[in-house]
């Protein structure tokens, strides 16, 4: 046999065993694998909770969640108006709704990493984590807020004969200061919630945001704050509704007000804490 011949013969034989090769791939583009670029599986992969890429080392992310960026439970209403409120001289009022569904569970895995860090913090007194918590939570999903300081942390004047009330967190938001103050509008449903109820609440938790405001330190003075109310029923939502705008002025004084109804929420309340996707008992 011929070199040429020989030549030919073994281009054939290559040609037909590459042939054969893609044919028993469907559909596989050359240079391509699982869709990636050669060399790349797991390239295209969904960018999951919180834009973390999961590739095969988090295969197993549903199992062993993360710090993410999303919120726990599902939230609706007004969301993202509080930077455009930083820059006015005048109070405002925000509404919305938080759900919690069974199975959905309040454990430092499923917080962002701000609020991992309130979750682990030192409170200053009280039984207030888990409001404080899900406040940051709201305010990090909603409007951008990353952690500044936790309620010990933030510094003031030395206490005088004055009310020496002090902010849950101190937060920023597009880039400025933002204090933060977090209360619940709540009774045992046996009892009630009235109007003179939310009066009472709404009138210390602002004199205290407005006496915090005068106190603090100028490295970690806000240049305005939020008072953050959660409700758990329809009634404690709506008086806390009817009562804000018949405040006196100077006493609503700039604070933003949110106001979140949750459902679901019995954690935010009781102690110990229901299931999530349950109320108080």
């Amino acid at each position: 046999m011929s070199r040429a011949r020989s030549l030919a013969a073994l281009l054939f034989v290559w040609a037909s065993v590459a042939a054969s090769a893609c044919a028993s791939e469907p559909g596989a583009a050359p240079g391509v694998v699982d869709g990636g670029p050669e060399g790349d599986a797991g390239a295209a992969v969904d960018a999951g909770d919180g834009g973390a890429a999961v590739g095969d080392a988090a295969a197993d992310a549903d199992d062993r969640p993360d710090a993410r960026d999303d919120i726990l439970g599902t939230l609706s209403g007004t969301c993202g108006v509080i930077a455009a409120e930083l820059g006015k001289p005048t109070p405002a009022f925000v509404e919305n709704k938080l759900v919690f569904a069974a199975g959905e569970q309040y454990a430092k895995p499923y917080l962002t990493p701000g609020g991992q860090t309130l979750f682990d913090a030192a409170n200053a007194g009280g039984s207030s984590s888990e409001s404080e918590v899900m406040s940051f939570e709201v305010l990090h999903h909603c409007d951008g807020a990353t952690l500044l300081k936790t309620e010990t942390q933030i510094k003031y004047e030395a206490p005088d004969a004055g009310s020496n009330a002090i902010t849950d967190i101190l937060v920023e938001i597009a880039g400025q200061k933002v204090g933060v103050s977090v209360t619940r509008a709540y009774k045992p449903a046996n009892l009630g919630y009235t109007d003179a109820d939310a009066v009472t609440l709404l009138t210390k938790k602002l004199e205290g945001v407005n006496r915090s405001s005068e106190r603090v330190l100028p490295a970690d003075k806000w240049v305005k704050q939020v008072l953050h109310v959660f409700a758990a029923t329809d009634a404690q939502e709506a008086a806390v509704r009817r009562v804000w705008p018949t405040l006196d002025a100077a006493l609503r004084a700039d604070t933003v007000v949110v106001l979140t109804r949750t459902t679901g929420g019995g954690f935010v309340y009781c102690d110990p804490d229901p299931a999530l996707g349950s109320e108080c008992p």
